[in-house]
């Protein structure tokens, strides 16, 4: 009997420490309205808050010592600070796993696909999901792989793709590829799918997919996050400032 009353005792004892160690972790629920209070300490997200908030939160003021190791070589590799890096360390598991997405995608497609197609595809993805700061990241060096104004035109919607003949027929079908993947609902024409196997090794259809999906990832990411271009290019010809995804409440 006494050896039941002392592990009763015990039992308890071990219990109580647990519920009061679970309720001294417990956070206590904040809004981030409520941290970060808008300019003025309104509630609406108006288009003056939206063009002039350096983004839709901020990043923590600590940033674990691990997460700050690789945004540090991230952001050594750039040359930028790298806000939705920064922002993305609010969960360590969210930010590893979309740095590595982020470069083990680019690693692979560098070993499948030629470095002009690469840049195509990032371009056409930034301009249909019309992030401004993809835009900015994915298009500042379109000279280094000779596209062209005309090219960039037809990238930005002003012109059909078909009608550019500096494309060759692998690059046309991989940017409508990715035009079909961007789009919502997803919708893939039997002609398209058909030309993508005629022209690509089934390594390349993974490369050009998984590139075009991952640049969704992040453009749909950071406008949801409201972040804004990083500067790395002013050169008109790209509009940088034309793009964006804000619309004021009805």
């Amino acid at each position: 009997m006494m050896k039941i009353l002392f592990m009763t005792v015990i039992l308890s004892v071990f219990g109580w420490l647990l519920l009061t160690s679970c309720k001294t972790i417990e956070k206590q629920f904040q809004s981030a309205q409520e941290l970060e209070p808008l300019p003025g300490g309104g509630n609406e997200w108006t288009f003056d808050v939206d063009a002039t908030s350096r983004s839709l939160v901020n990043p923590p003021e600590k940033i674990p010592w691990f997460s700050r190791i690789l945004l540090g070589k991230a952001e050594k590799e750039f040359g930028k600070e790298l806000l939705p890096g920064r922002i993305l360390t609010w969960s360590t598991d969210l930010g590893i796993g979309s740095g590595a997405l982020e470069m083990y995608i680019e690693k692979g497609t560098a070993k499948i696909l030629d470095p002009r197609l690469i840049y195509l595809l990032r371009m056409q993805v930034s301009y249909y999901v019309s992030c401004p700061f993809a835009i900015d990241v994915n298009s500042w060096e379109y000279r280094k792989y000779q596209i062209t104004e005309e090219e960039i035109h037809a990238l930005q919607g002003k012109k059909e793709l078909t009608e550019i003949r500096s494309f060759s027929e692998r690059e046309l079908t991989a940017l409508r590829y990715a035009l079909a993947i961007s789009r919502t609902p997803v919708i893939f024409d039997g002609a398209l799918l058909e030309d993508v196997r005629r022209l690509f090794s089934r390594e390349e259809i993974v490369a050009v997919a998984t590139l075009a999906a991952k640049v969704n990832y992040w453009a749909r990411l950071i406008e949801a996050w409201r972040i804004k271009p990083s500067g790395y290019s002013s050169d008109p010809i790209l509009e940088i400032e034309n793009y964006g995804t804000y619309e004021p409440s009805e």
